[in-house]
């Protein structure tokens, strides 16, 4: 998700909530968001192919960027806010998308589709994260090197910045009902679907109202107009998926 810093927009910081004082250099990861943007995909490839390692492999190259760039980025500069180098790039989008297609063509039509099911997954994280407004890392290496980090930030305020998200609660749930569904989980549990859809749905209104009114929203700690977009345009796409889930994964 973007990474943007939130603004203090004439309020005292005490008032934000933790993971948005403006006083902190907390950075927005959203990893369950990630992780749900997989998941919905790999229903939608499930629903198409029938291949119940699918989903698996969207939600691996969901998450396969951070995995990546994370540890790497806190390796060369020893700062949580060095993540989004390498595994980012269109280049390494590219690289996984011909891997696939070779794979399809000249061994194994289902591991190359599973390759490129992956490659989906990419695709899907480096557009939630916004990386158009991040030319240099996205183009890269067209426009030179990536941009380090203005200030360092240790790897527990980065992780407390992604525990702490209201939105990330509500993304790890909608993950969970799908998860299970999609793994043959059965039960009187998935006549929670309609409700936790309409809860999803209800906050969803809720954030995008704030994208709006480019106001800050307490379930994101976002203030930016499109940041909050995108968040609501996944709670509404988590809330279909959750409605979904038991009809498609039959």
């Amino acid at each position: 998700m973007p990474i943007r810093d939130v603004a203090c927009q004439g309020c005292p910081c005490i008032s934000l909530p933790l993971y948005a004082r403006c006083d902190q250099p907390f950075l927005c990861v959203f990893i369950v968001c990630h992780v749900l943007a997989g998941l919905l995909l790999g229903m939608a490839l499930y629903a198409w192919r029938r291949d119940p390692l699918l989903p698996a492999a969207a939600v691996a190259g969901a998450v396969l960027p951070d995995l990546v760039d994370k540890p790497l980025g806190l390796l060369i500069t020893g700062s949580g806010g060095f993540g989004r180098i390498y595994a980012h790039t269109l280049l390494f989008l590219f690289l996984l998308l011909s891997a696939g297609a070779l794979l399809w063509r000249m061994h194994s039509r289902r591991a190359g589709t599973l390759v490129l099911a992956a490659a989906a997954g990419v695709l899907s994280h480096q557009l939630l994260d916004a990386l158009w407004i991040l030319p240099v890392t996205w183009y890269w290496p067209l426009l030179g090197p990536f941009p380090l980090p203005e200030e360092a930030i240790a790897f527990l305020t980065y992780l407390l910045a992604d525990i702490l998200q209201p939105a990330e609660w509500l993304f790890f749930a909608a993950s969970l009902f799908i998860a299970a569904t999609l793994a043959g989980m059965q039960g009187s549990w998935q006549r929670l679907a309609p409700a936790l859809s309409l809860v999803l749905a209800f906050f969803a209104m809720g954030v995008l109202f704030s994208a709006v009114a480019g106001s800050p929203s307490v379930i994101t700690g976002f203030s930016n107009r499109g940041d909050n977009a995108i968040v609501a345009l996944m709670l509404l796409a988590g809330a279909v998926g959750v409605d979904r889930a038991g009809a498609w994964a039959k």
